[in-house]
């Protein structure tokens, strides 16, 4: 039998031998909206007295109006008035590397909702349950990946999702988009792309989908279907949109953290709100005057700021073995590999890790900010069935980098059981997705179509992709324009490789013969 003590470890060895295995519950401060303090971190020494984190995990009790729970001192289970939630996927799954008989008397002993059905059901409507437990926790993440786990389950499920886009038009056909994901495939599925020339409406395409999963009602923007439900959200627990164009200026959807209210929302980007101070003082005694608000771009100061404060978050709420595995994943990027990130992140003391964090950031090119505040934001905001729209990553960062935060954003996509749709207009992005993952966005006047790739897409080289996706785009512009102009003008190839001082890469060289054989047919 398991014996659970409440303290410090440091504090739990130096009373005395106890007997192994045991649980330390290691209460933290933090306060869940000035009301509840129900944060631990569990902690198992084994057999052989080695320590093992466990990760974050929250307890309530019925009945409890704020606070933290008056948890005994000592016990082998939980009193029946109390329950608990893991706060990440990572506690199931280090407990369920333990066997299911460790498993089954951890969670029965810890009244665990998502191991519980019938405690889950009792316990949903306990302020202290959605006030708190469930405030980083979506209810699809416990009643699906954390049941699973707690059950001894599998952990990933399969996508299969339409996205129909609406038509005011007559004659005008409304795209019709479908996206799977199988938790098998290899290459991974999980990340699908959207690409297509400037003006196509890629972002427009984006920001669409946004409002459609905001507001089930919200028709004319669109609407997510699958076989399973008509319903967003039945088909995701949780949205997170991506943009750092600094030209974008569609206003940012406020954030949805109250899962009462639907799906839930989180924004990672430049834009940030802004209230008018001085029209805010001039109106001060004016409840009738609407609040003027305006947007405007995040300081450097700012966007370090939020990094630091995404990875205390992760580390608060027991994500910290995550976001490392993120981070690392980076590491094929020499920048990131050189900056030791992850010795960072081990740092305990709160002052000392925001002062080393905040000095590591600055000296990052803007490229690196932005993949680093991404992939911290997105461990700390994804849950099981997250849908993540990305608008243009590739706008800051350059092709190996891009490479780099594509690979990271897979596994992590993979580990939370969550998906991605990526607008792009970079070949290189489609270089890292199979062709069932891409969509081809065209437009002609009012009229747009999607459509799959004629060739294969993981792995092929950027010239093939680009002439796939652009066409005569590419052929009429940059040195296709310059090769085709000379072909006019001289007759042979060694005239032409000697206008240019024969300063001709192999693909100039391979495409000057074909031109030069085509006008001599």
């Amino acid at each position: 039998m398991i014996t659970f003590f409440v303290g410090t470890s440091t504090h739990i060895r130096n009373r005395r031998k106890y007997e192994l295995p045991h649980v330390i519950l290691s209460h933290n401060s933090w306060n869940d909206w000035w009301e509840y303090q129900t944060l631990y971190y569990a902690e198992l020494i084994d057999n052989d007295g080695n320590s093992h984190d466990l990760g974050g995990i929250k307890i309530g009790k019925f009945n409890l109006q704020n606070g933290a729970p008056p948890l005994p001192n000592i016990f082998n289970e939980l009193p029946a008035d109390f329950f608990s939630l893991g706060q990440d996927v990572s506690y199931y799954e280090e407990i369920q590397e333990r066997g299911d008989d460790f498993r089954e008397e951890i969670l029965e002993a810890l009244n665990d909702i998502s191991y519980n059905e019938d405690l889950y059901n009792e316990a949903l409507n306990e302020k202290v349950t959605y006030r708190s437990l469930l405030r980083s926790v979506s209810t699809r993440s416990v009643i699906g990946q954390f049941n699973r786990l707690a059950n001894g389950n599998a952990t990933l499920t399969n996508y299969d999702f339409t996205y129909k886009s609406f038509s005011n038009r007559r004659g005008i056909p409304a795209l019709n988009m479908n996206f799977r994901v199988d938790p098998q495939s290899y290459p991974p599925s999980n990340i699908h792309v959207i690409i297509g020339r400037n003006g196509v409406g890629k972002t427009h395409l984006i920001n669409n989908m946004i409002e459609s999963l905001l507001d089930d009602n919200a028709l004319k923007f669109g609407k997510f279907t699958s076989p399973i439900s008509d319903l967003s959200s039945e088909i995701f627990a949780n949205l997170v949109s991506v943009t750092f164009s600094a030209f974008d200026e569609t206003e940012p959807k406020p954030e949805r953290r109250d899962k009462r209210a639907g799906i839930s929302y989180s924004y990672i980007g430049l834009r940030e709100e802004r209230r008018d101070v001085r029209f805010a003082k001039e109106n001060l005694n004016d409840e009738n005057k609407p609040q003027k608000k305006y947007y405007t771009t995040k300081s450097p100061t700012k966007l370090k700021n939020e990094f630091v404060k995404s990875a205390i978050a992760c580390k608060i709420s027991g994500k910290l073995k995550r976001l490392k595995s993120a981070v690392h994943a980076l590491e094929t990027d020499s920048i990131f590999n050189d900056s030791d990130l992850n010795s960072i992140f081990d740092i305990k003391n709160t002052d000392d890790f925001e002062e080393k964090a905040g000095i590591v950031f600055k000296k990052f090119s803007s490229g690196h900010k932005i993949v680093l505040i991404t992939i911290t934001r997105l461990v700390e905001t994804l849950q099981e069935r997250s849908l993540v729209l990305l608008d243009e990553p590739e706008a800051h960062l350059h092709p190996p980098l891009l490479s780099a935060f594509i690979r990271a954003l897979s596994d992590l996509l993979v580990k939370q059981n969550a998906v991605a749709i990526i607008a792009t207009h970079s070949p290189v992005v489609l270089q890292e997705v199979p062709k069932s993952c891409c969509w081809k966005l065209n437009r002609i006047g009012s009229f747009a179509n999607a459509e799959r790739l004629e060739i294969e897409s993981f792995g092929e080289n950027v010239g093939s992709l680009t002439q796939e996706v652009f066409g005569l785009e590419v052929t009429d512009a940059g040195f296709h324009k310059i090769l085709k102009d000379s072909v006019n003008e001289l007759e042979t190839y060694e005239d032409i490789a000697e206008r240019f001082n024969n300063q001709l890469g192999f693909e100039a060289k391979a495409i000057l013969r074909g031109m030069i054989l085509n006008n001599n047919r």
